[in-house]
C-alpha cells in the first residue's frame, strides 16, 4: 500500500436548523425526524457532496456524537428514572421515531441510503478526539486505492436538552488535486503525527475540533502549515499535529 496524501476539496458547517428548514425544504423533509446532531451533520454533508465526482462511490466516515439523543428522549429518560424512584414506572409510551435518536451511526446510514452509497463506510465516535482518528482513516482508506474520494462528517450538541447549541461539519477529500474553494488553492494533507501528551481538559464534542481545523485553514496563506490541535480537541492523552501543504 503506497502513501497517499489526500486533498481537501470542500468543507461545510451548519449550526442553525431554521436555516436548513427555510433554505432546503426537501432536505428538511428527509432529516426532520432525526436528532439535532444528525440533522446538522447531514445538512453539512449536503453542502459539500455536490463537489464529489460520484457521491455513491465515495468512502464515508462518520463521527457519532458525544452527546447523543434528543430533548424528547432526554425527557422520556427522566420519566423512567422518576418512576423508578417512586416505585412505579408510569407512562412509558414513546413516539417510535424517538428510538432513532439513540442510534450512534444514524448519520452514516442515512447518508448512504440517500445517496445510494455502497462503498466503504466507517462509524467512529462517542469519545473525545475521534475527529483525528477519522482524518487518519480518510488517509488510510484512500491509500488502498479502492475509492478516489472520502467524506468525513460529524455532528454533536452541547447537551441533549431543548435549546442546546449543536453543530454539524463535513469535509470532502480527494486523491486528485482540486482547489479548495474558500481559498482557491489546493490544500493537501502531508502528515498526521501524534505524541504522548496529557491534556488538563478536553471537550468531548465530535464536531468542534473539525470546525476549528476548518477555521484555521481558512486563514492560512500558501505554504506548509502545521496545525497543532488544541488540547481540548484531543482525546486527552495524545497530542496531534496535522501538517498541510497549501499551494
Amino acid at each position: 500500500m503506497q502513501s497517499v496524501f489526500p486533498y481537501l476539496v470542500a468543507s461545510s458547517q451548519r449550526n442553525d436548523l431554521q436555516v436548513v428548514r427555510d433554505s432546503s425544504p426537501e432536505l428538511w423533509r428527509q432529516v426532520r425526524r432525526y436528532n439535532q446532531p444528525v440533522q446538522l451533520a447531514l445538512a453539512a454533508a449536503e453542502g459539500v457532496i455536490a463537489h464529489a465526482s460520484d457521491p455513491s462511490a465515495a468512502a464515508v466516515i462518520s463521527l457519532a456524537p458525544c452527546q447523543p439523543g434528543s430533548a424528547d428522549l432526554y425527557r422520556w429518560g427522566h420519566v423512567v428514572t422518576a418512576g423508578m424512584a417512586s416505585g412505579t414506572l408510569g407512562n412509558l409510551r414513546m413516539n417510535p421515531t424517538q428510538t432513532l435518536h439513540a442510534v450512534d451511526n444514524l448519520a452514516l446510514s442515512a447518508f448512504a441510503i440517500a445517496h445510494n452509497n455502497r462503498s466503504y463506510c466507517l462509524g467512529l465516535g462517542g469519545a473525545a478526539g475521534q475527529a483525528w482518528c477519522g482524518l487518519e482513516a480518510v488517509c488510510e482508506r484512500l491509500a488502498y486505492g479502492t475509492e478516489e474520494e472520502a467524506l468525513l462528517i460529524a455532528g454533536d450538541q452541547d447537551a441533549a436538552e431543548d435549546g442546546a447549541p449543536a453543530l454539524g461539519v463535513a469535509l470532502l477529500f480527494s486523491i486528485r488535486a482540486k482547489p479548495y474553494r474558500p481559498l482557491g488553492r489546493t490544500v493537501r494533507i502531508k502528515e498526521i503525527s501524534r505524541s504522548r501528551e496529557r491534556a488538563a481538559r478536553v471537550s468531548p464534542h465530535a464536531a468542534k475540533g473539525l470546525a476549528a481545523f476548518r477555521a484555521a485553514i481558512a486563514e492560512r496563506p500558501a505554504g506548509v502549515f502545521s496545525y497543532a490541535v488544541p488540547p481540548e480537541h484531543t482525546d486527552g492523552f495524545s497530542g496531534v499535529t496535522v501538517t498541510l501543504e497549501i499551494m
